[in-house]
């Protein structure tokens, strides 16, 4: 997948793949003049069915927020896949963490699943403490 494609915003008209832009507002984050505030920034892009949402700054509690909504309206369309894109993700809580784990509930009947990128640093550490702990399975013996 081109990775400019996560980075661009179209607008008019109509392409093969679009993409959103979901700012935060300056109150709990995001892109304030030319600097970060302390959240983060949810992107979404569709291209052929599948929808890439790109994580950046930190994933708190409200950014998990964004991220849960970014998936809830991608789910309205209908795609066979989620990406979710953690790898350039500088910092997260464990609050905002625990959204990580609420989309794989979300995007439980999607054709082609729900799958996650890294790249080491934040975006894993944050992806392994959202699964930490997992729920406990009866095996029949």
């Amino acid at each position: 997948m081109d990775r400019h494609a996560i980075e661009t915003v179209w607008s008019g008209i109509a392409r093969a793949h679009r993409a959103r832009l979901i700012w935060m507002s300056s109150s709990v984050g995001g892109h304030v003049g030319s600097g970060w505030a302390s959240g983060g920034m949810v992107r979404a892009s569709t291209e052929h069915g599948t929808v890439t949402i790109a994580l950046e700054g930190h994933l708190d509690a409200v950014t998990g927020d964004a991220l849960l909504d970014a998936v809830r309206r991608e789910l309205e369309g209908d795609p066979s896949r989620i990406d979710i894109d953690l790898s350039v993700l500088a910092s997260f809580a464990s609050d905002g963490a625990i959204a990580l784990a609420h989309c794989r509930d979300l995007c439980s009947r999607l054709p082609d699943g729900l799958h996650y990128r890294t790249e080491g640093g934040a975006g894993q550490l944050a992806l392994l403490s959202a699964f930490e702990r997992e729920p406990q399975v009866d095996l029949l013996d």
